[in-house]
């Protein structure tokens, strides 16, 4: 069974633990636990009271790109950004600045934040973009993507690095957003002790070594995916062999140079390496969690003997249980050896509960230029509550029942949605339908979303995805 229990000494409220993981990571048995907070049965709003009195703040991780518009309440799907990380204490963005710009035909690249663009108001802006050629930086010609932090460009006459141009942006809109790119440089000593130790643990494994590195970028941009392989001329990732760990691990750091230098590749002389091995996803996000991204500098691990990260995760990474429970929770008994192995080898690493938190509950809330939604939404909430009034924490039973309600509401009434509230719900793209700037809107908390708990927002969710999709 698990419960929202107060976690003693520190007044923490921890959501979905159950007694028997609680034990082991006091204990020291175990150096990792995962839980799904799409689980909790604890009402949204008090969820959300109980996440912001924490002794921490939860990460949001987005990508990089043009951040304006979702401050602003006009960037349609990615409105949920502006609830999670508007709210006191709710989250901090950090924003993984190693994504890929979107090539002409929105074809590859991070096609859903547009990193190669600025977004006015759902009206896409293409930036003019350079990347590294043997003759210098060259126009690019928007053909393929390019690796963010390998690319220039201009805005109002100055020519600098992308990654430089989304920085100014977004402290103007989130002034406490943090990036991949500075955890990676500014805790290098540790950064480095954690990917040795998982090259250590992964050994000769193929299989293991591609949890750590998975991909390599060259110096013209361009992203390949590779399988590591190790024999005794070393690691080889793609066509560069390194002959040590630490040599494989000092090349994966460049990269990050790279992209906090504001006046990298505007110099003659300047250019990215080679080539550079690229941080798995599965790496990436243990480094989130280890380094202590939840906390403020200095402050130890917020239960002392073991710590607590909180993540919110969007639909790949969190998705809304039952129906689809996100890449992380999925793949977490894949990636336990990861963390068993830093907190087993590592003196400073504690013991981690790792709350995946997902942002599906918020896809909910319609924008206010669509009152109409609203509405609309709210009857849907009021139907689902009456329908699940007599076992509402019964997902076997609530799940099919909800999934009949709103199969029938879409039939009826929900045949009213809006077009964006329903290209929402599908998690389409951040731009207006019609290529017209969209007004002001914010996003609206429907009556009666409050009163849902997290498990039953995220099967209303699933729901509607299913359904609309």
């Amino acid at each position: 069974m698990t419960t929202a229990l107060a976690l003693d000494p520190h007044g923490l409220v921890e959501i979905g633990l159950d007694q028997e993981a609680w034990g082991e990571l006091r204990s020291g048995s175990s150096g990792f636990v995962a839980r799904h907070m799409g689980r909790a049965q604890l009402p949204m709003a008090e969820l959300t009271a109980s996440i912001a009195a924490l002794p921490l703040t939860p990460i949001r991780t987005g990508h990089l790109a043009d951040w304006g518009d979702i401050g602003s309440g006009r960037s349609t799907v990615l409105d949920y950004n502006r609830v999670v990380c508007r709210t006191p204490g709710l989250a901090r963005p950090l924003l993984y600045d190693f994504n890929q710009t979107e090539d002409t035909a929105l074809a590859s690249g991070d096609t859903l934040f547009l990193p190669g663009s600025v977004i006015d108001a759902g009206v896409r802006g293409r930036l003019p973009l350079r990347r590294w050629s043997p003759d210098g930086m060259v126009r690019h010609d928007g053909e393929g993507s390019l690796f963010v932090p390998y690319a220039e460009t201009e805005w109002d006459g100055e020519r600098l690095p992308l990654t430089e141009l989304h920085r100014r942006r977004m402290r103007a809109h989130f002034p406490d957003a943090t990036f991949h790119s500075d955890l990676l440089t500014g805790d290098e000593d540790r950064v480095t002790e954690v990917l040795l130790t998982l090259l250590r643990a992964a050994g000769p494994d193929s299989r293991a070594l591609a949890f750590v590195f998975d991909r390599i970028v060259h110096r013209d941009g361009t992203v390949e995916r590779f399988k590591p392989t190790l024999d005794e001329t070393g690691y080889r990732l793609g066509p560069v062999t390194y002959p040590t760990a630490e040599a494989l691990v000092a090349a994966s750091l460049l990269p990050a140079r790279a992209a906090v230098t504001a006046e990298r590749f505007t110099v003659a002389d300047a250019a990215p390496p080679p080539h550079a091995p690229l941080l798995s996803v599965d790496a990436v996000t243990l480094l989130y969690a280890v380094l202590g991204t939840h906390r403020e500098p200095g402050q130890p691990p917020v239960c002392g003997d073991f710590d607590v990260h909180v993540q919110w995760g969007a639909l790949a990474m969190g998705g809304y249980p039952p129906q689809r429970r996100g890449y992380f929770f999925s793949g977490a008994k894949k990636t336990r050896w990861m963390y068993e192995a830093v907190v087993r080898d590592l003196s400073w690493a504690a013991p981690l509960l790792f709350v995946i938190a997902p942002t599906a509950p918020f896809l909910l809330w319609p924008s206010s230029r669509e009152p109409r939604d609203v509405e609309l939404v709210e009857d849907l909430l009021t139907r689902v509550r009456t329908a699940i009034s007599a076992w509402p924490e019964r997902v076997d039973r609530t799940a099919p029942e909800i999934q009949r309600v709103v199969a029938e509401w879409l039939a009826a009434e929900g045949a009213e949605l809006s077009a964006a509230f329903r290209r929402q719900i599908r998690w389409g793209d951040r731009l207006s339908p019609d290529g017209r700037p969209l007004p002001a809107g914010e996003p609206v908390e429907p009556a009666g979303f409050a009163t849902l708990t997290m498990s039953q927002a995220c099967q209303v969710v699933g729901a509607l995805v299913e359904a609309v999709a």
